[in-house]
């Protein structure tokens, strides 16, 4: 067989515990809104230095030892991955969760420009791609632009959600830089070397920028929440990511994860009572669209490591 022919095979290649890798990873990344949302009181500061907190205890638990010599790296993305996880949390707690995750999950239209940018052209496929997501795109706001169906500070929101989207399409680039040169930390060890550190300043922003009740969790349910994002939406993926990735062949672990915005939309319903609207339904409906379109155009690339929530 040809490389192109066992390229083809790979791709469409089933393995259920990297399928069930990647359907956990969307599941963990869908629930991160709800988690946000339950512990409104909290400074954004205050529950992303929770969550990486939670998360390093988890690595340095469970992975004792890692591999010399990828500090810098690690730090490197740690500080990308953490200052994205800042404009995710600000975003799913100024805008509906779903909307939120629709947003983020434009990573890969960040991946097409920052490429522009290095010279490399899209092509019609991924043209048409772009074309469809910020149709989507536009059809969801559509409704705010005119002043209905937006609480205040939506818009915001779904601005911080973007920006979060180019910082995740940013860590997913430089990543997957690195793993070509054989340089790339894991996921455990950017845990361990860049999260204690970053979730130390954090915390020490937090308290110099509000009061107590932003920087500690008030009650049961936002203690909950703390650790669930810290547990169920962090460290958990971190590992079911690198299973997908390991076992799963980059086409079908990026279509599995295409169902993360889903799993938003619909914690959002059942927990937060944010029920998508009509127009959210039909921009989801553009922006999944072009999101396969661009994924059946990168069968080859490797899928977003690192986004979601």
């Amino acid at each position: 067989m040809t490389a192109e022919e066992l390229q083809q095979v790979d791709d469409l290649a089933f393995d259920a515990r990297g399928a069930l890798g990647a359907l956990v990873t969307a599941m963990s990344w869908g629930a991160t809104g709800v988690w946000v949302n339950f512990a409104p009181a909290l400074s954004p500061f205050a529950l992303v230095a929770w969550r990486v907190l939670i998360a390093a205890l988890f690595f340095l638990g469970f992975f004792p030892s890692v591999r010399r010599g990828y500090g810098p790296a690690a730090a490197g993305l740690g500080t990308l991955l953490v200052v994205y996880y800042l404009a995710a949390v600000f975003a799913f707690q100024h805008a509906p969760v779903g909307e939120v995750s629709l947003c983020i999950g434009c990573a890969p239209l960040f991946v097409l420009c920052y490429r522009a940018i290095g010279g490399r052209m899209p092509v019609w496929n991924e043209l048409l791609a772009v074309a469809l997501t910020l149709a989507g795109l536009l059809v969801m706001v559509w409704p705010g632009w005119h002043g209905v169906d937006w609480a205040p500070g939506t818009e915001l929101g779904l601005t911080s959600a973007l920006g979060a989207a180019a910082l995740t399409a940013a860590y997913a680039s430089i990543h997957r830089r690195l793993a070509l040169q054989a340089l790339a930390p894991s996921g455990a060890e950017i845990g361990r070397v860049a999260f204690v550190p970053l979730g130390a300043v954090l915390l020490g922003v937090a308290s110099l920028s509000g009061s107590s009740g932003q920087l500690l969790p008030s009650d049961l349910p936002a203690a909950g929440a703390v650790l669930g994002l810290g547990i169920v939406s962090t460290a958990l993926p971190t590992l079911a990511v690198a299973v997908a990735s390991s076992r799963l062949a980059p086409f079908l672990n990026t279509l599995i994860r295409l169902t993360t915005p889903l799993f938003a939309t619909g914690f959002g319903w059942v927990f937060l009572a944010q029920k998508p609207t009509w127009w959210t339904a039909g921009g989801a409906v553009l922006i999944l669209s072009g999101l396969l379109v661009q994924s059946l155009v990168l069968r080859r690339v490797q899928g977003l490591r690192g986004g979601g929530g």
